[in-house]
């Protein structure tokens, strides 16, 4: 059978195995900033779990691919497959995990075809277009030009190769023909133009959705978790914390008399307030591992606080509040003012059978801060049967 009479099919297949092996990796980072990304920024391969990520798919695939040369006895037929794998690990992954993915394919290479020439020659010529092609991705983005430009140099770069490898005929390879290479030249260019096309559209999608669901999630004045958040989040930890030993401790606080700031100030003022109480009240909240604090509305906040107690809640509540009304907050080039907050503190009880009495009782602890004349904290006791006994000290000291 000619190259010409099965070209269709094995081009076609490469397509598609092409694309479906960058489309599951995208859907697995995916489903991974989905869960855990936080912040609007472009995805990034390079640092935290996506780069474990990137490590173990690519190098996986780079064993694969020497897996299935020798099980197959077709090395020629794989030779496009690792070009586009080595090319894209360069251009995406960068450096560090290029060069992890290159060093499992030449262990597997070792492994499965042996300590032969044929392993010293693909080692060798791995390198060698390794470095070939760092160069050209420098260039290209040193002078910042089109990407398009780089994948066109990679055509160029592949039918070089194609062109050499025909005319030098290693012997462990059978002899690559004219119409061969140039049959392997031009799938590569269609596998490469579809590789990067799919790679560029997979890519914006997941940064706009990494945008979408961060501005689903963020109060955008504040940039603290929103009102929808804080239902999802303490619908979970209600759940998790229920029927455990575990403290669930929530803080519920408001900024007071904001009503003023605005009617003396203008808006422009309590939105400088509002965003500078959110960030003091974030790094204070950075403190206490998996503290989780949201803004529910207006100059309302609320604090999520599982496995803290009650007494470490109401700690941590005191030294927020002292540290807000000490702060001056800066509302204009000239004019700075002062502000003090309201804070009710509570713990999930064995009674509560929904999560809505523990949200009640911390509200009602912020509302009796308020009557009390407001800038105090109060927590509610242990659980009892005396409603009178619900409200614990209404100021707190350094000593909890």
């Amino acid at each position: 059978m000619t190259q010409h009479e099965w070209l269709l099919s094995p081009l076609f297949t490469g397509i598609f195995v092409t694309l479906g092996i960058i489309l599951f990796f995208q859907l697995i980072t995916r489903s991974m900033i989905t869960h855990s990304r936080t912040e609007e920024k472009p995805i990034n391969y390079l640092v935290g779990r996506l780069s474990i990520l990137s490590v173990v798919y690519f190098s996986i695939l780079g064993v694969y691919f020497e897996y299935a040369a020798a099980h197959t006895k077709q090395d020629v037929a794989f030779v496009d497959f690792r070009l586009l794998l080595l090319f894209y690990v360069i251009i995406y992954l960068g450096q560090r995990t290029s060069l992890i993915v290159i060093l499992s394919s030449f262990i597997a290479r070792a492994a499965f075809w042996g300590l032969t020439m044929g392993t010293l020659y693909f080692v060798l010529t791995t390198v060698l277009i390794y470095l070939f092609v760092s160069v050209i991705v420098y260039i290209v983005r040193y002078f910042h030009l089109n990407q398009l430009i780089l994948i066109g140099l990679l055509d160029i770069v592949v039918g070089v190769f194609w062109i050499v490898f025909h005319f030098i005929r290693f012997r462990y390879f059978n002899d690559v023909t004219v119409s061969s290479s140039w049959y392997y030249w031009m799938a590569f260019i269609i596998m490469n133009f579809s590789l990067y096309y799919g790679l560029t559209r997979l890519n914006n999608e997941n940064d706009y959705l990494t945008s979408l669901t961060h501005q689903a999630s963020t109060d955008p004045l504040t940039k603290l978790k929103n009102y929808s958040v804080f239902k999802k989040d303490f619908n979970e930890e209600f759940h998790a914390f229920k029927n455990v030993d575990q403290p669930l401790t929530m803080i519920a606080f408001d900024i007071d008399h904001f009503k003023r700031v605005n009617d003396q100030h203008g808006h422009l003022a309590g939105n400088a307030v509002l965003k500078a109480v959110s960030h003091l009240v974030a790094e204070k909240t950075k403190t206490i591992p998996q503290a989780k604090c949201y803004r529910v509305g207006g100059e309302e906040f609320n604090i999520l606080l599982p496995d803290v107690t009650l007494e470490q809640a109401a700690k941590f509540s005191y030294q927020l509040q002292s540290e807000i009304r000490e702060t001056t907050f800066k509302i204009n080039e000239n004019k700075a003012i002062q502000v003090t907050i309201s804070m009710g503190v509570s713990t999930l009880q064995k009674s509560d059978v929904t999560q809505n009495l523990l949200y009640e009782r911390t509200d009602q602890m912020l509302y009796h801060s308020k009557g009390k004349g407001r800038d105090c904290v109060t927590v509610s006791k242990p659980e009892t049967s005396d409603p009178k006994s619900l409200y614990g000290q209404e100021k707190f000291s350094n000593k909890i």
